[in-house]
């Protein structure tokens, strides 16, 4: 004991044990929110690049329905149709609330962070300190990389962050150290699983990675183990049930029918993919290869392999968090190929899964962590590189910028009260206009699903709602849609070529006439 009156001090054998012990775990806590600090810095940074760069096709076209968002119209959110989850389309009108364009992508920073240091947590329960940075590292690599369409502010990247937040709030769940703690953390893991899938459909990882340590922690363990993972299932199914109330409360107070709503986003899904490789498959084989080839060339796939190949041999399956992350990665596949179009943001899917095969192979000194090392620099690396490329191409080929040249040139031109049709999709192009479209059908893939005889589409253009202007980016005829040349004779006859901007056609109809301003070079 330390005598009456006087203050422990370092000659005490006490105070110079706990000075030991203490002393490395302050400087381990320093360095690690010092790391994390620098790192979130850059990711901030990073993505502060992507800012200036014109909206994509899919950010253009949520932000347009967001700006219309409204109940009662034909669709679910109001005059056009869309096949996205609602939750997403609350991160776009949310950015819809100013005029500035790109706040979406401003929307997109926090949300990286948080998957920096969701990896973090996760990596760092899973693999210790080394596993922890690594997967930071790995996470920031792959949400900062433009070969995976992670400059995007698309649903892909909103929902990856949800699921590896699932995925460390269930991790710390099965780890904590009190069961109030456990029930915490499970209850808002089942939320924010429940919430991926109202970004994009198919991203039920969070939710599958919260089944999979239920079930093990039921089966492998005592009575009081499996009190303790009954509880915690319990907790994450309450916080999913609030996510699926709030959903369920949405619908009814847009007048919504449930079995409308699962018919749009997700029986949609079938059928578009029916019409998606009856009607081209070659380019959706096109579009695989270049998948595949941008998944090696990021060094996402490549961390992919040496899970699938070396994981088992190396021992990372003893545990159920190690079969869980093969489970997941294989899902990711199934589901990436189900998609059908082989779009570059589908890879994301897999990234919540490769961060946590990278903190658990990365630290081992193995053939398998040396190879997985060495794959987590290349991801980096590439996205260093290629954040730096896309930097350059935007500003050297103005051909890159075309979506927003034609709905710039058109804002110039159009009257008030014009109204617009781009054939075939880039809905980007009348976001930047900020010009409605009479047609609902905003990308190609639903028109040709829901209107494969274009009989919408002509009525349209011959009705008395028939828009001032078309946007022609590619041929009538696309896909063979426009048999018989029934919609090229409307157009002919009712509309005339006015303008090509960066090589597509300009259309404005015949009894209008319009002060165009000069076309912008590409």
């Amino acid at each position: 004991m330390t005598p009456a009156g006087r203050s422990p001090g370092l000659n005490d054998p006490v105070s110079v044990r706990a000075a030991c012990d203490v002393a490395p775990a302050a400087r381990a806590r320093t360095t690690t929110r010092r790391f994390l600090g620098a790192l979130c810095l850059g990711v901030v940074l990073v993505r502060l690049t992507y800012l200036p760069r014109p909206l994509r096709n899919d950010e253009g076209g949520y932000l347009l329905i967001a700006r219309q968002w409204h109940t009662g119209g034909e669709f679910l959110y109001g005059d056009y149709f869309v096949d996205r989850p609602p939750l997403l389309m609350l991160v776009f009108r949310v950015a819809a609330l100013t005029e500035w364009d790109q706040a979406v992508r401003a929307l997109a920073i926090p949300f990286v962070v948080v998957f920096v240091l969701a990896g973090w947590r996760a990596g760092t329960i899973l693999g210790g300190r080394s596993g922890g940075r690594w997967a930071a590292w790995v996470a920031a690599g792959l949400m900062c990389s433009p070969g995976l369409a992670a400059d995007q502010a698309d649903g892909e990247l909103f929902g990856a962050v949800l699921v590896l937040g699932a995925i460390a709030l269930a991790l710390s769940a099965w780890h904590a150290d009190s069961p109030r703690s456990c029930l915490r953390w499970a209850g808002s893991a089942g939320a924010v699983a429940a919430a991926a899938p109202l970004v994009k459909q198919n991203l039920l990882e969070g939710l599958l990675f919260l089944a999979a340590l239920a079930l093990a922690a039921w089966r492998g363990g005592d009575e009081s183990a499996r009190r303790r993972a009954r509880l915690a299932a319990s907790a994450a199914v309450l916080g999913a049930s609030v996510v699926g109330a709030l959903v369920w409360c949405w619908l009814v107070s847009a007048g919504v029918e449930p079995a409308a709503a699962w018919r749009d986003l997700v029986g949609f899904r079938g059928a578009a993919f029916e019409v998606i490789w009856s009607s081209n498959p070659d380019a959706s084989i096109r579009r695989g290869v270049q998948l595949v080839v941008l998944g090696v060339a990021t060094g996402l796939l490549p961390v992919v392999l040496v899970w699938l190949v070396t994981a088992r041999r190396h021992g990372a399956h003893a545990s159920v968090e190690g079969r869980t992350i093969t489970a997941l990665l294989l899902f990711g596949i199934v589901a990436i190929a189900a998609g059908g179009s082989f779009w570059p943001p589908y890879l994301l899917q897999l990234a919540p899964a490769a961060v946590l095969a990278v903190a658990v192979l990365a630290p081992t000194a193995t053939p398998a962590g040396t190879w997985t090392r060495a794959c987590g620099r290349a991801v980096v690396g590439m996205a260093a590189l290629g954040t730096v490329a896309a930097v350059v191409l935007h500003a050297a080929v103005p051909s890159l910028w075309s979506s927003q040249r034609i709905g710039e040139w058109l804002a110039e031109a159009k009257a008030a009260g014009d109204t617009g049709v781009v054939a075939y999709g880039l809905p980007s192009v009348l976001e930047t206009a900020d010009m409605p479209s009479p047609y609902p059908y905003v990308w190609s893939v639903p028109m040709r699903t829901a209107d494969p005889d274009q009989a919408r589409l002509r009525a349209t253009l011959a009705g008395a709602r028939a828009p001032a202007w078309i946007v022609q980016v590619t041929g009538l005829d696309a896909w063979d849609i426009d048999d018989g040349s029934r919609l090229r004779g409307l157009v002919t006859d009712r509309y005339r070529v006015v303008a090509t901007i960066c090589g597509y056609r300009v259309w404005l109809r015949q009894d209008l006439t319009r002060d165009l301003p000069a076309p912008p070079s590409c």
